[in-house]
């Protein structure tokens, strides 16, 4: 077995001490040496508990065992609270629920408030257009040739051929709304293609011309109707999506209470009969109605309020309908 070497040797190049003050070998002086060495052994040993530290891996932090498990065996009391997702179908149903709700009485107040005060020239200027397209309307379905204008319509006799055109139109509208499952498309285009073939094939010229004269009035109610009904166009149409029911529901609104209005008021006093002549397109349509045709005046105005009553209670009834709808749809989704 080998022996350890203890005998002293040089700081520096530890070559064995000689008995001199230096090393023979690299000329250090061994005090020197020795007290380089005690201060470097001191330094290092007061550095060692900080590095120490620094190193020292952080303890883990503590963890509640209840989530040392599977994510399907989590306890639901140590599950966090879980926040509500929006969902955007039930905020779009809400709102449209809200527009249901208020625009149709709105529009008829304010359309009412206008059309009976004193701005009821500048709502006519609005709604003529609506008055003389049910005039056009009406002599389409029988066949004339109607040509509306801001503020008369002329009728330029019948013409089978532009009635046959027409009925191909209707009657392909009819088809492609079939081929595409569009029901009310079909009931809708069906209607107008069978009305336009009995007012064309069926009415005689006279009826056919009463009808152009009664339907100005009684027109502009239906359209003011049906323009306010376009509120509940479907989500997504082009009509909703591009906000035109919104306009078409303000000029619906003033057009039908322009006319109805008129016969409310003349159901107390025949003097509210608008009688007279027309500037630029002769006497008025109640005038030849009476004179022409030989309506009484108690009748025409029974007529006309008639055709206001259907409507108000057709809306009356949409409008009811959309609203349990509407409460409906959310109340699923809740």
């Amino acid at each position: 077995m080998g022996t350890v070497d203890s005998s002293p040797s040089c700081p520096r190049c530890h070559a064995p001490r000689a008995l001199g003050p230096e090393c023979p070998r690299c000329g250090v002086i061994y005090a020197k040496a020795d007290a380089r060495a005690a201060r470097d052994a001191a330094t290092k040993e007061a550095a060692a508990p900080a590095t120490a530290a620094v190193l020292a891996p952080e303890e883990p932090p503590l963890i509640d065992p209840a989530w040392l498990v599977r994510p399907g065996e989590l306890r639901s009391d140590v599950l966090p609270e879980a926040t509500p997702d929006l969902d955007a179908d039930a905020e779009a149903s809400a709102w449209e629920l809200k527009i249901h709700t208020w625009t149709l009485p709105v529009v008829l107040l304010v359309s009412y408030l206008a059309a009976s005060g004193g701005s009821g020239f500048l709502v006519r200027i609005f709604t003529m257009p609506v008055h003389e397209l049910g005039h056009a309307i009406t002599g389409w379905l029988c066949g004339y040739v109607s040509i509306p204008t801001l503020w008369k319509t002329l009728n330029l006799g019948r013409s089978y051929f532009l009635a046959a055109l027409a009925a191909a139109g209707l009657g392909y509208w009819t088809w492609w709304a079939w081929k595409q499952r569009r029901m009310w498309q079909v009931y809708t285009a069906g209607g107008i293609l069978l009305t336009q073939l009995i007012g064309t094939l069926f009415l005689s010229e006279p009826t056919a011309l009463m009808l152009i004269l009664f339907n100005g009035d009684a027109g502009m109610m239906v359209l003011g109707s049906a323009l306010m009904a376009t509120m509940y166009a479907r989500p997504g149409s082009y009509v909703h999506e591009h906000g035109l029911r919104w306009g078409f529901a303000v000029i619906g609104g003033a057009s039908f209470m322009d006319g109805f209005i008129t016969w409310w008021r003349a159901r107390g006093d025949f003097a509210e009969i608008p009688f007279g002549q027309n500037e630029g397109s002769g006497p008025s349509d109640a005038y030849r109605l009476v004179e022409d045709h030989g309506w009484p005046e108690g009748d025409l105005i029974h007529r006309y309020l008639t055709v206001g009553a259907t409507c108000l209670v057709l809306l009356a009834v949409l409008y009811a309908v959309k609203l349990v709808q509407g409460r409906r749809h959310l109340a699923a989704r809740a």
